[in-house]
């Protein structure tokens, strides 16, 4: 059988056996890239090529190129995906911040960038940067007024103060201040420690039997539950305003029966 090299020459032309020329053609085959054709596309997706060769080395130091076949290995891959870089507008805008006043007009701003790798966006399409914003949500907040003085000359009373949701700018009330951070409208305060004496605003027997004949109904409902809470009850000033919840307090505690001995 008569071999022939890469070259199509007869492999007894070119000096060898069957054998050796096997051999060295298999140590001297081997597979030639050339450079990647420019992108199909200028813009987005698109597709490169490149020649892909089996090439041969003659004895004299020459290549030529021959049939797949005789290159060992895989063959390079002759095309791949590509992005052309040559797009007119790739504008990446960031989200909007924050408006820059609560309670009124302001400004919101972002960030804008040509991620074109050559920089070729086109100013005429660039997004804002920056924007006119409206923002009413900060309008109102929570204002106090002074704490009043303590309800009891001696021992525990309650201060009280005047906590008001008004508008920043026009000084109206309103409901719209967060609940949770609303400020404590009452609080306790300790005075000195009584004496033995009975206070003049301690409530006693026939006080409290003339104060309850006189009651009506409670006049201070929204505090009436802690004063019952802070055991303020016993106070004739306390009593008289929250006299109801005062009254019920009383009538519970004549009911349980007294601590065994």
């Amino acid at each position: 059988q008569q071999f022939q090299d890469p070259a199509g020459r007869p492999s007894g032309e070119a000096g060898l056996s069957p054998e050796s020329f096997s051999l060295s053609f298999l140590l001297s085959g081997r597979w030639v890239a050339g450079p990647w054709s420019p992108c199909s596309a200028t813009c987005e997706k698109g597709f490169q090529h490149r020649e892909v060769t089996c090439v041969y080395q003659l004895q004299n130091g020459t290549h030529v190129a021959t049939r797949p076949l005789y290159c060992p290995g895989p063959r390079p891959a002759a095309v791949q995906s590509c992005e052309g870089q040559d797009c007119l507008s790739i504008w990446e805008a960031s989200e909007w911040s924050q408006c820059s006043a609560n309670c009124g007009k302001g400004v919101r701003k972002r960030t804008v960038a040509c991620t074109n790798s050559q920089g070729k966006c086109d100013a005429s399409t660039r997004p804002r940067a920056e924007e006119a914003c409206e923002d009413y949500s900060g309008c109102y907040e929570w204002k106090t007024g002074d704490w009043s003085t303590c309800s009891s000359t001696c021992g525990k009373g309650l201060q009280s103060r005047v906590v008001q949701c008004m508008h920043k700018v026009t000084g109206r009330h309103g409901s719209e201040c967060p609940a949770l951070s609303k400020p404590a409208p009452y609080r306790q305060c300790y005075q000195e420690v009584c004496n033995d004496r009975i206070n003049a605003n301690t409530i006693t027997s026939p006080r409290l039997a003339a104060l309850t004949y006189k009651c009506t109904r409670d006049q201070w409902t929204v505090y009436c539950r802690v004063i019952r809470e802070k055991n303020l009850c016993q106070d004739m000033r306390w009593y008289q305003r929250c006299c109801q919840t005062c009254r019920d307090f009383y009538a519970n505690k004549m009911r349980q029966p007294p601590p065994s001995s």
